[in-house]
């Protein structure tokens, strides 16, 4: 009787090992599947908010790109694109001194914009109008409407403005606009 024990005892843990390895297996299945809906939704999102994009007011187009899970961008176009001078806008209200020289076509204005739920980053954006960056977010709304929203870090203010998708990437010219 003994042995018999043993051998039921030693079954049974065989048996629970099993289904122990089972269950694990299957939760590691599960959450492999879901990290990888995770990303699979996180890049149709990216792929979404990819375009050249009409900023506030019709003042300038901006590029945006996926970078990993931020946002690339870069002004591509101005409505007023020559100063007084006849030459190239440049940052010259910026803070820093040493990039007031730089021209706007071709800065970045939504800074270290990382997703941090569906179809919304958050980050900051930088004004070249007022040459200030602040607290931000990009959500989009529709895939041809952008919402973006940036807020003072000193007073409880913020300002939204709708950006309209100027077009795809591949079929865009900034000088047929």
């Amino acid at each position: 009787m003994s042995v018999l024990v043993k051998f039921s005892h030693t079954l049974s843990s065989l048996i629970l090992s099993c289904l122990v390895m089972i269950v694990s297996s299957s939760v590691s299945l599960a959450q492999d599947a879901a990290k990888k809906d995770a990303a699979e939704k996180g890049a149709a999102e990216l792929a979404a908010i990819e375009g050249v994009w009409l900023t506030k007011q019709g003042r300038s187009h901006l590029k945006v790109t996926p970078c990993g899970e931020s946002l690339c961008n870069e002004i591509v176009w101005l409505k007023q694109p020559l100063d007084r001078g006849g030459k190239p806008q440049t940052d010259k209200i910026n803070k820093n001194l040493k990039l007031r020289g730089r021209p706007i076509i071709g800065i970045s204005i939504m800074l270290k914009m990382r997703r941090v739920q569906d179809n919304m980053w958050k980050g900051w954006l930088y004004d070249p109008e007022k040459g200030k960056a602040f607290q931000g977010h990009a959500r989009l709304i529709t895939a041809n409407k952008l919402e973006v929203k940036g807020c003072s870090s000193i007073l409880p203010i913020c300002k939204t403005h709708i950006w309209k998708k100027v077009s795809d990437l591949e079929n865009y010219k900034s000088d047929e606009k």
